[in-house]
């Protein structure tokens, strides 16, 4: 375990030299921010604004951030022939891929904090004005702050899982494609209802095209289910019995996709 805390910790340190991803950092808490500027709305409204663009925003920016930095992980390395040097020391080919992923993690959930802790910052700003015009609403506000932890919750794993996914693809591909396809798997991810559609028989699809779409609706990570901003706008509780189901669905199908990468990026020529 040792070595892979090793490559875990350098990664970590060289990620945050990196001024491309410390930009998108940056802009998003910007982007998050500003969103308390929404004053010539309702207060109900105004704050419902204010949540639906602050998860919104935590969860695109965190998508970018785990897209470009799980798809330059390991391909620097084999750019800059560092990989050689690691590998010469006792570091196995899977301890390095998964000190990658860790250090990825570690990197992703510092950016995420910060994010989440802005956004924070702006809802307890908000919240005591729509209090004051509607103060009969406290208990509603208060399930508020409970889902919102939940949702940026969720939206770890889920950034956990692309990178993961961008990781992945980088054993398989060129820096240009790994990241297409993992944007491509990303967007297509969020489809997977619509494939359960079209699978339906009633539909009047071919057999072969119910197959292929009930094939791609069970591969495909279901990344809409780790957003629910519309249950907290709609005031709806999130149970944990939910969340955990959610995050164990995400954890499950996170070890395959490393899983996978390892058994790829072990016969693989670097």
């Amino acid at each position: 375990m040792r070595p892979i805390f090793r490559v875990a910790r350098a990664t970590f340190h060289e990620a945050w030299r990196r001024r491309f991803l410390n930009g998108i950092l940056i802009f998003a808490i910007l982007i998050i921010g500003s969103s308390w500027a929404f004053a010539y709305l309702q207060p109900g409204a105004e704050l419902q604004m204010v949540i639906d663009i602050g998860l919104g925003s935590i969860r695109f920016f965190g998508m970018l951030i785990a897209v470009f930095l799980g798809t330059r992980l390991v391909p620097d390395e084999i750019e800059l022939r560092t990989i050689h040097t690691i590998l010469a020391k006792p570091v196995s080919r899977a301890q390095f891929l998964f000190g990658k992923y860790l250090g990825g993690v570690g990197t992703l959930a510092a950016n995420m904090l910060l994010m989440g802790a802005a956004f924070y910052v702006v809802f307890a700003i908000k919240a005591p004005q729509f209090l004051a015009e509607k103060p009969e609403d406290a208990m509603i506000v208060a399930a508020m702050y409970s889902n919102i932890a939940k949702a940026i919750l969720l939206t770890f794993f889920e950034v956990f899982l692309i990178l993961g996914i961008a990781v992945v693809a980088a054993t398989l591909f060129s820096w240009v494609l790994s990241v297409i396809f993992t944007f491509v798997f990303y967007f297509v991810g969020h489809m997977s209802d619509f494939f359960q559609q079209l699978s339906d028989p009633e539909r009047g699809a071919s057999k072969i095209a119910q197959i292929v779409m009930g094939a791609l609706y069970r591969i495909l990570p279901h990344f809409e289910i780790f957003d629910i901003r519309e249950a907290i706008l709609m005031g709806t509780y999130t149970p944990w019995s939910v969340m955990f189901k959610t995050i164990g669905e995400g954890v499950a199908y996170l070890v395959v996709v490393l899983l996978i990468g390892y058994l790829v990026f072990n016969e693989r020529e670097v």
